[in-house]
């Protein structure tokens, strides 16, 4: 999901490794499962066409394509247990015309990351418009996160507004390859957002949740049942601003990999603090 459909604007990532306490493959179902009954519920028309592809292996064999996923879910259900290479659904205004192309309104993916598939990249983009104002709809983001991923512990999640890159700013910012913040994802924080979501070992280094919570910088932190931690910054994502994303990079920094950060000419603009973590 690194090209989006310009008409989306929000994107949720999070990631997954073999440490994970459940099957990732019962994970990825549970994302897809939380994400359709959270977005995507068909009650609106801009949701009620759906599709998937499923491409179970990186060679592209066994690749399933399936419509009308609610009326289809136990099908791709079952595709994605397995934990496949690729997966990606979207939803949109239905059609007359099958030939004629319509905008997502919204999308649900997963990804294998890494040497043979070490890690799984979960994501959902959202047309939202004006309700990153909205506290409601901004607690549903939240809502989401933490329901999508209780059992999972996930090494990291984020909420982003108009950037649509499958990496986080702070790695383009440090220039590390993506192999090595994989490999060190539950030593280092890779990165920080609106929502930041780590993993238990990090949580735990900083104090837990009664200690995150204390220092002001967060409008809320979820405890994960299955571990980790999911932190609000703002009550809205439009709140987000310099300011709010100064005070998470401050509280999270004995967790964030050490470097200055440096402007990445592929993006437009990084949010992220222009200091070396490791002299906070």
């Amino acid at each position: 999901m690194d090209e989006e459909a310009p008409s989306m604007d929000v994107t949720i990532w999070a990631t997954l490794d073999e440490r994970a306490p459940a099957p990732r493959g019962d994970l990825v179902v549970h994302w897809f499962r939380t994400a359709i009954d959270t977005f995507f519920l068909g009650e609106a028309k801009e949701t009620m066409g759906s599709y998937a592809a499923v491409t179970q292996t990186i060679s592209g064999d066994e690749e399933i394509r399936l419509k009308d996923l609610r009326a289809n879910w136990p099908a791709l259900a079952e595709a994605l247990r397995t934990n496949p290479f690729h997966a990606n659904a979207g939803f949109h205004e239905p059609s007359v015309d099958e030939e004629e192309w319509v905008d997502d309104f919204g999308r649900v993916g997963s990804q294998h990351r890494g040497r043979g598939g070490t890690h799984t990249e979960l994501s959902a983009a959202l047309l939202v418009g004006n309700r990153i104002s909205d506290p409601a709809f901004c607690a549903r983001l939240v809502d989401f996160l933490a329901a999508a991923l209780d059992g999972a512990n996930p090494v990291f999640a984020r909420v982003d507004h108009l950037n649509f890159h499958d990496t986080p700013d702070l790695e383009a910012a440090l220039r590390r390859t993506h192999r090595r913040y994989l490999q060190e994802s539950r030593t280092h924080l890779r990165g920080y957002s609106w929502i930041t979501g780590m993993p238990g070992e990090l949580a735990a280094r900083l104090g837990g949740s009664p200690r995150l919570t204390a220092t002001g910088a967060f409008h809320a932190v979820r405890e994960l049942r299955g571990g980790g931690l999911l932190l609000q910054a703002t009550e809205t994502l439009a709140g987000y601003d310099d300011r709010a994303m100064r005070q998470v990079f401050r509280v999270l920094a004995p967790v964030l990999p050490p470097g200055i950060p440096q402007d990445d000419p592929a993006r437009e603009k990084l949010r992220v603090v222009f200091e070396d973590a490791s002299g906070i």
